[in-house]
């Protein structure tokens, strides 16, 4: 699969990809790889409640060599939100999941059926 990005490096598109796909196209050098293995226990841990669909954005579905961090949101409708409480108590505690995601280099989002305004957020770069 070819990626398209505008004339600032930026993905502008949403596009479907398996694992290896997003580790070829986006794991071009030692940090990046090192960002997806950080994020890939968090894919892990939501799978496991039921989340088929992560969205991975900001600067890292980008052709920036270094980005700060990985973005993800992840997809919570008909997850099971007991589940993740018990598998991932931290991320319903905000001191907890701040140190988290700057340890791993990773920014966790998530949305529903109901509260879509983190995803609405995510759809659109700085410039709209």
């Amino acid at each position: 699969m070819i990626l398209n990005f505008n004339s600032r490096g930026d993905l502008y598109q949403t596009i479907d990809l398996t694992y290896e796909e997003f580790t070829q196209h986006f794991g071009t050098n030692s940090r990046r790889i090192e960002q997806i293995k950080n994020a890939l226990s968090f894919f892990r841990i939501f799978y496991s409640c039921g989340c088929q669909t992560v969205y991975v954005d900001g600067s890292f579905a980008s052709k920036k060599e270094y980005p700060e961090d990985i973005d993800l949101c992840f997809d919570l409708t008909g997850v099971d939100a007991e589940k993740i409480e018990k598998e991932f108590p931290q991320f319903f505690d905000v001191k907890e999941i701040g140190r988290i995601h700057r340890d791993l280099q990773c920014h966790i989002f998530h949305f529903d059926e109901k509260y879509t305004r983190l995803f609405d957020l995510l759809s659109e770069d700085r410039d709209g």
